[in-house]
């Protein structure tokens, strides 16, 4: 790819000043850097998918099946002309990352998704990436300080070819089944490679997995986010140009949440060809659900749609309980005011080409992307304060930020009740816990909350409609103390 240059910085400025990038928050998103092309810094190939892992830290998914090359690309203090890792040769044919554990070897082919790995003490520098070998297997990696290295874990999904990937906080790894126009798609949910014993195995078999969700039409699920706590799963689907909604946990499954809505039109007209030709699809991509502001990040591009098809790519902020729209981040427009066209580039701060399909955040809550057929990867600032968004859909919610003294478990309201109540808890510092309800003898009935839980102050939705009237016992333990209390169902 031909790198073309344009001085328009009058062009930007005009443009920034008539057109707002950011509709509803109260700042703007501008691009502080985008790695170079053809040069030292560069890609080297369509870059298919990006996983931050710090400020100016992220893994590159290459993906490009004519040269038969998919690769990872590690960058470290990146900016747009350094900080890549290792020697890239320029649109090699052949080039393909080796997963290798002693005689267990494995090569990346035709990989689509990658997802930083985190567990109970937070990010680390991991990704896992959604591989379609024969067997559709998870592969870990390692970014160190020179390279990308083997991590050795790897686990088989089955027979049917996988794309998006992601990571709750108990490290939990939820992977989609691509799906096509005949056959719906699945979410499939595996344990933690520390619990779950296929990721070591000489054999990589799993004993199944934990959940699995099949989406409600067919189609295709090109993006997938978890919230930290496991509870609530976002996946989109091209075909359809939804974004589904599903909440529960890990233990006791995924029920589909109605009052999530979020589809897009479907076709966009270009702004140069305004005849029919002018006319493409476009859908939903990669998400990113970011914890603590509880802000859903979705890419929308046209698929694989190059020319008319650079001039739109979107970056979403979605209100998670609802699906709204609540800012937008429009990558084309950015890289037209910055270049004075949709498919030319600068070295520094935009890509072009746009073709949007991935996106994610480190921990200073910058947002990275990519350009697929720009073969770059992009980092995005906000000039404001990003909102924070109460999480109301699920069972388990935080109800302020106020750090309490003590560790508590409050008598639920109302009592009695039929058929639902509500448990309050109270954290003074991070803690694995455990809230469950038992019968009187004693028998696990349900597991309300289980996980990594940040300090605060909790409340969780107990639905009753299956239970006899009668005494039942909810628990709270954090490993250390266990505090009990008793409920009543009156019906």
């Amino acid at each position: 790819m031909r790198l073309a240059y344009s001085l328009a910085a009058l062009l930007l400025t005009i443009l920034l000043s008539t057109q707002t990038y950011s509709q509803n928050f109260n700042g703007q998103w501008s691009c502080t850097y985008a790695t170079a092309d053809d040069g030292a810094n560069g890609t080297g190939q369509r870059t298919m998918a990006v996983a931050a892992l710090g400020n100016n830290k992220f893994v590159a998914l290459i993906n490009r099946s004519s040269k038969d090359a998919y690769y990872l690309v590690g960058y470290n203090n990146a900016d747009s002309v350094n900080g890549r890792l290792g020697k890239i040769p320029y649109s090699q044919s052949g080039l393909k990352t080796l997963w290798s554990n002693i005689f267990d070897q494995l090569t990346l082919n035709d990989a689509r998704g990658i997802a930083r790995y985190q567990d109970a003490n937070g990010p680390t520098n991991i990704v896992v990436v959604a591989n379609n070998d024969d067997d559709h297997s998870l592969l870990k990696f390692e970014l160190k300080e020179d390279s990308i290295y083997t991590y050795p874990q790897r686990l088989k999904t089955g027979s049917d070819p996988i794309w998006a990937v992601d990571v709750d906080g108990n490290g939990n790894v939820f992977v989609t089944t691509q799906g096509d126009s005949s056959t719906a798609p699945k979410v499939m949910v595996y344990g933690n490679p520390d619990t779950e014993s296929g990721w070591t195995s000489s054999a990589h078999d799993a004993s199944g997995p934990l959940q699995t969700i099949t989406l409600p039409d067919v189609g295709t699920a090109r993006g997938i986010a978890v919230n930290k706590e496991g509870t609530v799963i976002y996946v989109s689907n091209y075909m359809t140009k939804k974004i589904y909604c599903y909440v529960g946990d890990v233990q006791n499954g995924y029920t589909l949440y109605s009052g999530f809505n979020f589809q897009m039109e479907g076709t966009y007209q270009s702004t140069v060809d305004t005849t029919a030709t002018g006319l493409f699809e476009v859908g939903p991509w990669g998400l990113k659900f970011m914890d603590g502001n509880n802000i859903l990040f979705a890419a929308a591009a046209a698929n694989f749609h190059r020319g008319t098809g650079y001039e739109y790519s979107r970056i979403y902020a979605i209100n998670p309980n609802t699906g709204v729209i609540m800012d937008t981040l429009d990558v084309a427009a950015w890289n037209y005011a910055v270049t004075g066209a949709y498919n030319n580039r600068t070295n520094n701060i935009a890509s072009g080409y746009s073709s949007t399909y991935s996106v994610d955040y480190d921990q200073e809550k910058n947002l990275y992307s990519q350009s697929y057929y720009g073969w770059t990867v992009e980092k995005w600032v906000y000039s404001g304060t990003l909102p924070t968004i109460p999480l109301t859909i699920t069972s388990v919610g935080k109800i302020n930020e106020t750090i309490p003294t003590k560790f508590s478990l409050s008598q639920n309201y109302p009592n009695p009740f039929n058929p639902t109540t509500v448990i309050e808890f109270s954290l003074p510092e991070n803690a694995n816990i455990t809230l469950s309800v038992y019968s009187i003898t004693g028998q696990l009935l349900k597991t309300l909350a289980k996980g990594n839980y940040a300090a605060g102050n909790y409340k969780v939705s107990f639905d009753a409609s299956k239970l006899a009237t009668g005494t039942y016992i909810y628990r709270i333990s954090n490993g250390i103390s266990t505090i009990a209390k008793k409920m009543i169902v009156l019906k």
